[in-house]
């Protein structure tokens, strides 16, 4: 059995009938054993809940609130809670990516909800699906993290 995690973005890729990479995502799911487990983190339906609020477009507003709904009702996806134990993991990898990327605080501080995302799958031992490539470079020093980019 393998859990995927699927971020914010790939969420609404699968959600939203004219997204993007929409077919790539949904045939990608359709290839998943039977034993696969779909997750999302919690921290995924803050974001959505955000830009339901934030956006006038009344139109994203209603898909994009169908899309937070069906995510929370469909027992075929796990929402993934924060923990004590990924906090232990997110401080350690967000001193390590700052060592890696060179970073200040402040450029740090904006790739915050990226890695308690990347700490909820290290602990859980799951794969992040992602086409963001900040998770490209965690791979580079984290074996304990996978990645994959449904959206290629």
């Amino acid at each position: 059995m393998k859990r995927f995690l699927l971020d914010t973005q790939i969420l609404s890729c699968f959600t939203h009938k004219h997204a993007q990479n929409r077919e790539k995502v949904t045939s990608k799911i359709l290839l998943l054993g039977k034993d696969d487990k779909i997750c999302a983190s919690i921290l995924s339906l803050y974001e959505m809940e955000y830009g339901v609020r934030h956006t006038e477009n009344e139109e994203v507003k209603q898909i994009s609130y169908r899309a937070i709904q069906f995510i929370k009702k469909n027992q075929n996806i796990s929402i993934l809670s924060l923990s004590e134990e990924a906090s232990e993991i997110f401080g350690e990898l967000k001193e390590q990516y700052q060592q890696y990327k060179k970073l200040g605080k402040k450029a740090l501080k904006k790739h915050n909800i990226d890695l308690i995302i990347a700490s909820t799958v290290i602990e859980f031992q799951a794969v992040l699906v992602s086409n963001d490539s900040l998770f490209a470079d965690i791979c580079k020093f984290r074996k304990d993290f996978q990645w994959e980019d449904w959206t290629e």
